[in-house]
């Protein structure tokens, strides 16, 4: 089974990277994936594949909170098509290559709260993502962030991307 995150960023770019194994997202450089802005916490959350198909992902307590679908959630089961928020990345769930297209405004616009929610509240159920077209809410000053977005693959070293 192929299980990936695929990045996604207001101007079109997406970058897939496979999630073999537990993964620790966060801003720390020692983090599997890192994403190196203030809004996310040093060691912001954990995902993990499940026996479901899937990715399990718990938030670690960051100060920011972790979102699927735009629902903060402590601990949640994502799904293909579902969309993880983590500070200003946006990352589509691709599973055994499904969705095989992703179109970036409807991710980003799935993935983005409809209200802010206040950190720490009660997990919420991950929601089944659609294939709609949507308006792209991402604030474009956030883009700059991903030239320095890494990931550490499988223990290889990772190009910065």
């Amino acid at each position: 089974m192929s299980i990936e995150l695929v990045l996604v960023t207001p101007d079109g770019e997406q970058r897939a990277f496979a999630v073999s194994r537990s993964r620790i997202i966060g801003r720390e450089e020692d983090c599997d994936m890192r994403v190196p802005v203030a809004e996310v916490s040093r060691e912001h959350c954990r995902v993990e594949p499940n026996a479901n198909g899937g990715l399990t992902v718990e938030d670690l307590g960051s100060s920011n909170g972790t979102f699927i679908n735009g629902l903060q959630i402590e601990e949640a089961e994502m799904t293909a098509g579902d969309v993880l928020k983590v500070g200003p990345a946006f990352m589509v769930l691709r599973v055994d290559g499904q969705p095989a297209s992703i179109d970036n405004d409807a991710a980003i616009e799935q993935g983005t709260p409809s209200e802010l929610e206040q950190p720490k509240s009660k997990p919420q159920a991950s929601k089944q993502v659609g294939q709609g077209s949507l308006v792209d809410n991402a604030d474009p000053d956030d883009s700059d962030m991903f030239s320095d977005f890494d990931f550490d693959d499988d223990d290889e070293d990772a190009p910065k991307l």
